[in-house]
């Protein structure tokens, strides 16, 4: 783990082509999301995930009410 920002800015802007490649998962809820590591820049990692309207409805059919698409909704509802 890095203990200094200008390091692990330096690492991630090192490595920029390779891991524009990757991507990276993340539990929310109790599940897994992929997301795709959209950019490396000099000031933020940006992260990309597209999630269609019909996976939310689905997902919130099946109760899925910690997950992500739960979240998506919840704040697409009270917008």
């Amino acid at each position: 783990m890095y203990d200094n920002v200008d390091d692990f800015k330096k690492k991630a802007l090192d490595n920029k082509n390779d891991l524009k490649r990757e991507s990276i998962d993340i539990l929310i809820g109790d599940e897994e999301q992929s997301f795709r590591i959209a950019g490396i820049g000099e000031k933020a990692i940006r992260l990309e995930k597209f999630i269609k309207y019909d996976d939310i409805m689905d997902a919130i059919e099946d109760g899925k009410d910690e997950g992500l698409e739960a979240l998506i909704m919840k704040f697409v509802e009270d917008f």
